[in-house]
């Protein structure tokens, strides 16, 4: 039996089996909302997690010279070059970390402690919420209105940034709608605030790299990437940070532990950002089948959210249904609306199949 004896400190000091704890406060406290769930039902199609669903480019790598029994390249000084090159920026400016998610754990370790507050707007990426609170931050929000769509408001989110946030939360493209947020309005935010602005650009590569934020040069700015999406790499947990204000990097630096990636993964990430016509093809087709999706699901009479084609993850709802569970009864997982602030069971995100065909055919058939 826990008992909890609370101070006025990030520590919390707790009894367990005759043995005292002093642990963070917030930790205790949280609970791990994640919307990556097992699922026991059968699943004949899996429109869930965000990933490339024209999979990988084709990839030859010679893993010949690699030997498991040493450690990598402590800071990636090959990728980290390979992206200077492909955005034209300084290597000095790169940071690579396990997935996005690694990144912003880092960013968390010194951006976020009791008491900070994070403003956002939802819904938004939902584990990254979670870790907020583990941390003992305070997330606060603009919600998007499901009558309009879901469609972000740069002026009301405007209004509300000022000097009371410390920090700034913004994904973009947004998860789960794959709304995208043009890079002028993601500058005056910027500008707005003196608190550190983190732009989450996980799904970045299915938008136009100019509206990337890597593009601005502004003190206060983290912009945080992944191979997991546009270029297919999921399964190898490669993501990296671009960081130009020197007191941020120097923050930064000091939380970046070496060894963050294998040299497996590293090798295929530098040979990947030579593949960059395997992203602009996926976006076309994903652009192509994403319409047709879209436009049966509303001849049907369900809602898709404000979006953009080459985004391959969308928000789809539908008054009074339980979406996620009828759509789990046809065979078709997706992303329970619930595990997003501002979402209910009527709204799930769906990931689209290579062929828009297949999610329609299983839609029709016999539960």
């Amino acid at each position: 039996m826990l008992r909890e004896e609370k101070f006025q400190t990030e520590l919390l000091t707790f009894s367990e089996g005759g043995k005292m704890f002093r642990v963070r406060r917030s930790v205790l406290s949280a609970e791990r909302e994640s919307y990556v769930k097992k699922v026991k039902d059968e699943i004949k199609l899996d429109c869930s997690l965000g990933t490339n669903p024209f999979g990988f480019p084709s990839i030859k790598i010679n893993l010949s010279g690699i030997d498991i029994s040493k450690y990598p390249d402590p800071y990636n000084s090959e990728l980290r070059e390979a992206i200077a090159n492909y955005w034209d920026i300084s290597e000095n400016e790169i940071f690579i970390g396990a997935g996005s998610m690694g990144c912003l754990e880092k960013i968390n370790k010194f951006a976020i402690t009791d008491g900070t507050k994070v403003f956002g707007y939802a819904p938004q990426f939902s584990e990254y919420i979670t870790e907020i609170k583990i941390m003992g931050g305070k997330y606060e929000y603009i919600p998007l209105k499901k009558e309009k769509n879901f469609k972000f408001d740069p002026m009301k989110f405007l209004a509300k940034v000022g000097k009371n946030y410390s920090v700034i939360y913004i994904d973009n493209p947004n998860n789960p709608t794959g709304q995208v947020i043009p890079l002028d309005i993601i500058e005056d935010i910027i500008k707005k605030t003196k608190g550190i602005v983190i732009v989450d650009e996980a799904y970045g590569d299915f938008m136009e790299d100019r509206n990337s934020a890597i593009n601005l040069e502004y003190d206060n700015l983290i912009v945080v990437r992944s191979f997991s999406k546009g270029f297919g790499l999921a399964n190898l947990r490669v993501g990296y940070v671009v960081i130009k204000g020197k007191e941020l990097k120097k923050l930064y630096e000091k939380v970046n532990p070496p060894f963050q990636i294998s040299s497996i993964a590293e090798k295929f990430a530098i040979e990947a950002l030579r593949h960059e016509e395997f992203v602009k093809e996926s976006r076309k087709k994903i652009r192509m089948e994403k319409e047709k999706l879209m436009k049966g699901l509303e001849r049907l009479g369900f809602n898709v959210a404000e979006t953009h084609m080459e985004v391959p993850i969308f928000l789809l709802c539908k008054e009074g249904v339980n979406l996620y569970e009828w759509l789990l009864k046809k065979g078709i997982l997706t992303v329970n609306g619930r595990d997003f602030i501002g979402l209910d069971e009527s709204c799930v995100r769906v990931r689209i199949p290579p062929k828009a065909e297949i999610f329609m055919d299983f839609l029709f058939s016999e539960s």
